[in-house]
């Protein structure tokens, strides 16, 4: 090899070496808190998912459905509005619920009242009912 050719490649081998450097050096992925608004690149979300699943509901009377949920998050969620529509696309809802909150890993009861204009709860129905919790998560179930 002459000299040029020597010298070119100590200038890419020091290119390459010093671009690894940076590399290595540069931020990693890291597990982030819940929540986390940093911008940090995760390698995973720690936090658990939220969930609410309905584990049976009944209808009590033309306006009052029952459904016994549980939280399978791990942090209380407290309910404040519900809408419920029946198959035909008419709505019920209640947007300014004082609901109950359900504390982690335990299933309560919980009533949906209507007003019965717009539709009334009616056994082999189908009602799709969407629940909000306190940070506006929303979470819908379909009654059959």
């Amino acid at each position: 090899m002459n000299k040029d050719t020597l010298g070119s490649l100590a200038v890419i081998l020091v290119g390459v070496a010093a671009f690894g450097t940076v590399l290595a050096f540069s931020e990693q992925p890291t597990a982030c808190p819940c929540n986390s608004s940093s911008g940090a690149i995760c390698i995973h979300n720690p936090c658990p998912k939220e969930t609410l699943t309905v584990q049976s509901y009944w209808i009590n009377t033309p306006t009052n459905l029952t459904l016994n949920i549980l939280n399978a998050g791990a942090s209380p969620k407290a309910l404040i509005a519900y809408y419920v529509k029946d198959s035909n696309g008419a709505q019920c809802a209640n947007g300014n619920w004082s609901g109950p909150t359900l504390p982690p890993a335990i299933a309560i009861s919980v009533n949906i009242l209507i007003d019965g204009r717009a539709f009334t709860f009616q056994t082999g129905m189908s009602y799709t009912v969407t629940i909000v919790e306190s940070t506006y998560d929303q979470f819908t179930f379909t009654i059959t």
